[in-house]
């Protein structure tokens, strides 16, 4: 999208560079100077609209009025010098066609910074690989934790450790996730 914007504020500096010095001469401007007011006015759009680029991500947007006020300024000098040559020659529908450019910059300057922050806003995370997670497994009966209790007495009196969830799986015949709520609920863990 940032390419967007500068692709047309250059479009739009190549469109109106021919504009602006034939209005220049026209004017009775030297010819050595004419060529050198249009590009003066593209330069600073398209230096105002890198800058709200960057301040936009970094100040605070009350401090953004002022150069959004010049690059507003800037686009309706733009347009002024893409048509005032052809409508001071009455070729209206050439006015009209000059016309083109400027206002899309006027638009995209005003629009563009916006949409660049929503779209900088709102850039979605990296996927992230879906995992599968096993539900819990429901909680063992009384039965099978006093049954899980006898086996760790037994164990402690016997090694002078805790039972294991492997132990508790073999000697009860449970599964594996079984056994690790026993364990758990021996521990006293949820």
């Amino acid at each position: 999208m940032t390419t967007v914007v500068f692709v047309i504020a250059g479009l739009s500096f190549a469109f109106g560079f021919g504009n602006g010095w034939s209005l220049g001469v026209l004017l009775g401007v030297p010819t050595w100077i004419a060529p050198l007011v249009a590009p003066a006015v593209d330069l600073s759009v398209v230096a105002l609209l890198a800058s709200l680029q960057y301040l936009r991500a970094t100040a605070d947007p009350g401090r953004l009025l002022g150069p959004r006020l010049l690059l507003a300024f800037c686009g309706l000098v733009t347009l002024a010098l893409n048509t005032a040559y052809p409508l001071s020659i009455g070729a209206y529908g050439r006015a009209c066609f000059d016309a083109i450019a400027p206002l899309l910059l006027i638009g995209w300057s005003e629009v563009g910074p916006w949409l660049l922050a929503s779209l900088h806003a709102q850039h979605p995370e990296e996927p992230t690989p879906p995992t599968r997670r096993e539900p819990e497994p429901p909680k063992p009966s009384t039965a099978l934790v006093r049954a899980a209790a006898e086996v760790d007495a037994k164990h402690r009196q016997a090694h002078g450790r805790p039972v294991t969830r492997e132990q508790l799986r073999i000697q009860l015949g449970v599964t594996h996730r079984v056994a690790g709520a026993l364990v758990r609920t021996l521990r006293g863990k949820p």
